[in-house]
């Protein structure tokens, strides 16, 4: 019952924004070594893009990754403004491969809906990966339950992606963004008092649990 109970704090907001790709790369950095990728991360993503973000996050319980890049904006205005040369992606991939164990699991991902949120305070992130049987039931159930709890949310963030390629074996991705995993873990237990998230478990249609794990941002570069 209480798994059934976590598989439905899968929050989003009313708005789509079906024109943003997410990439993400799972990787295994070595002990010790997390400080160098994020020096290096910086040196090459700080600069401004044409759409999106490039973000580097910290990964806890998610087998086989400590780390995840991503990188999220329009496929049709895609990058950074000022493209950098073969031989400089290549000497930066480089040097942040002697840094790895491995990469594992990366996906690519659809943007569906974005509840906006104050991301200097909103750096930690919850994230459910889920096989959701009748997407459009889902979407629709959702939207009511959002918006109902809007004066739980406060100015936390939170997102529904579907997944186009790679992952676990789930259809959709979902994620609560707080001040940190204890603030999720109190948002959470709120939600679960309102009745609004009794209808949702009513009316969402079929989930089922793929995996849930934690993130935290080290970086985000979203100049434009």
């Amino acid at each position: 019952m209480k798994n059934s109970i976590l598989i439905t704090i899968l929050f989003c907001s009313l708005f789509s924004v079906a024109q943003t790709s997410i990439r993400v790369i799972n990787l295994d950095v070595k002990m010790g070594e997390a400080p160098d990728v994020a020096r290096l991360f910086a040196e090459y993503h700080d600069v401004e893009r044409k759409s999106g973000a490039a973000v580097l996050q910290s990964v806890n319980y998610l087998k086989g990754a400590t780390h995840r890049i991503l990188f999220a904006g329009d496929p049709a205005n895609w990058g950074e403004k000022v493209k950098k040369t073969d031989a400089e992606w290549e000497a930066y991939t480089g040097k942040l491969r002697r840094h790895f164990n491995g990469v594992h699991r990366s996906m690519v991902l659809t943007n569906l809906r974005w509840r906006d949120n104050n991301r200097e305070k909103n750096k930690a992130s919850k994230h459910w990966e889920v096989i959701v049987a009748n997407p459009e039931q889902f979407l629709a159930a959702y939207d009511k339950f959002i918006k109902a709890i809007e004066d739980v949310m406060g100015d936390r963030g939170a997102t529904v992606t579907s997944i186009d390629m790679g992952g676990m074996g789930g259809t959709h991705s979902t994620s609560l963004k707080g001040r940190d995993l204890n603030d999720l873990v109190l948002l959470e237990r709120a939600i679960q008092k309102t009745k609004a998230f009794q209808d949702f478990i009513k009316e969402r249609g079929e989930v089922k649990l793929v995996q849930s794990y934690f993130t935290n941002n080290i970086h985000l570069f979203n100049r434009h």
